[in-house]
């Protein structure tokens, strides 16, 4: 039997064998028939992948201080406190949690007790996707609970409170997730402790284009243009004086050294064509939008003007711009928003900039993989699509692999802003890959030595050299 066709087999049972276990699951009766040379290969990837110290491509962590601030607990795994969804608990909202529901439950102020009540039915409904995966994991590696259910669930929580100490974000992410360094993508703006660079064994991107940060060049309101002004110590009262502030942000994020990239979550707001605007429209517009806010009509144009020049200078600064495509989290999204394809003018008129395509574009990886195969400036990241789908996943690596230059392809970042999230993403992605290269040698497409290999490009060396890591390894 292949092995592909046991992978939902081995899904299940690695939920049930912790993580520092699982290099030699036990076999079932017919892989015993035929499993000396298979075991023995997939131990041999397996363990190759363990000693992987990864690099985290995509992180949304807050700080440790802020996260003792906010005192961690197992709703604070489920719900996140922020204003915005993450994975389980959009799932959940998809399963019928209403917002009301989901604030009352973030809320610590509540007691936990009628939190638990109001999310368990939830919970119930959406612990079996794949986006609730990562959490049981971490309860079972981590804390030695098996499952999260009305009867352990108050253990499981006692116990998360207690682990909430000075040192668990190296413990999780560095320690046990084994992660060398993450590039992180700060969108918790109360996080302010950030703001004199980010943690150690780690590096940032930096976004141009979201209202709830500074540094809004892409969809500004007259009181972004403000900030800018002071902040840049430029006055702005015409475009050119605009440009001239976004020069300056460019500047200053290469002076401060632990920026390796940009990144836009516009999809999230609008579709990600961002036509050639003509300059004497954008000047037109920027007139208007220094006065009074306008509605997203009237200011798109304006948007794919500054789209434009922000991704010509991240190409000129050598930074590379990662977008988000595909999938959302989230009630409500319009998934057609986030079509790769929709970036190609972008791509085919700034060939000297990077761009990299998140989330393996899911669901729409057949058109990413013609766009991987016919541009050298577009790579693959597959941040995150492991906890849209496993299976998926295997999928399309293996696809991936038989299409996609290897040095283009990278497998993990894991897209939390909890650390055992991240730590659960880590255990699935490791498991994925050892999966999948194991096949390709049991196929004779790979040998096992090109496969491990292929894991330690896929899994680390590709981020580096992307993001020219290099200097921050030492």
């Amino acid at each position: 039997m292949a092995l592909f066709r046991k992978s939902t087999l081995r899904t299940l049972l690695f939920l049930t064998i912790p993580f520092f276990q699982q290099t030699a699951l036990g076999a079932t009766m017919e892989e015993n028939m035929n499993l000396a040379e298979t075991s023995a290969v997939y131990q041999r990837i397996k363990s190759a992948v363990d000693s992987i110290r990864l690099i985290d491509t995509h992180e949304h962590q807050i700080t440790e201080q802020l996260r003792l601030n906010h005192h961690a607990d197992l709703f604070f795994w489920l719900v996140q406190p922020w204003g915005f969804t993450q994975n389980t608990d959009s799932d959940m909202m998809a399963a019928g949690l209403s917002e009301a529901d989901r604030l009352f439950i973030a809320d610590p102020k509540n007691s936990d007790v009628e939190r638990w009540a109001k999310l368990s039915p939830y919970w119930e409904a959406a612990k079996y996707t794949s986006y609730s995966i990562p959490v049981r994991i971490a309860a079972r590696d981590i804390h030695g609970i098996s499952d999260i259910d009305n009867d352990n669930w108050w253990e499981l929580n006692r116990k998360i409170k207690e682990a909430d100490k000075p040192g668990i974000r190296n413990k999780i992410l560095h320690e046990l997730a084994g992660i060398d360094l993450l590039i992180l993508d700060k969108i918790v703006w109360v996080d302010s402790s950030l703001n004199n660079g980010p943690p150690p064994r780690t590096v940032m991107v930096k976004r141009f284009d979201d209202f709830t940060l500074e540094d809004n060049f892409v969809q500004p309101s007259p009181k972004d243009i403000r900030a800018i002004a002071d902040k840049y110590g430029v006055e702005i009262r015409t475009l050119d004086d605009f440009l001239e502030a976004l020069d300056l942000a460019f500047q200053s994020i290469k002076e401060k050294g632990y920026y390796v990239g940009l990144k836009s979550a516009m999809a999230y707001d609008r579709e990600i064509l961002f036509r050639d605007t003509p300059r004497r429209d954008a000047e037109e517009i920027f007139s208007e939008l220094i006065e009074h806010s306008l509605e997203h009509p009237q200011r798109r144009p304006f948007e794919d003007f500054m789209m434009h020049q922000v991704v010509r200078r991240a190409g000129e600064h050598g930074l590379p711009i990662q977008f988000h495509t595909g999938a959302q989290l989230g009630p409500g999204n319009k998934i057609t928003n986030a079509k790769p394809t929709l970036l190609l003018n972008l791509i085919q008129k700034y060939p000297q900039t990077k761009f990299v395509i998140f989330h393996g574009g899911f669901p729409y990886m057949g058109e990413l993989t013609a766009i991987l195969k016919n541009y050298a400036n577009v790579y693959l990241d597959m941040c995150q699509m492991p906890v849209f789908s496993m299976s998926v996943t295997r999928e399309w690596l293996h696809k991936w692999l038989e299409t996609v230059p290897v040095t283009k392809i990278n497998l993990f970042g894991g897209d939390s802003m909890f650390l055992e999230g991240s730590y659960g993403h880590s255990v699935i992605a490791r498991r994925v890959a050892a999966e999948v290269l194991t096949e390709k040698v049991e196929e004779g497409y790979l040998s096992t030595n090109e496969a491990i290999h292929i894991s330690r490009r896929i899994l680390r060396e590709n981020a580096i050299e992307l993001y020219e890591l290099e200097r921050f390894l030492r």
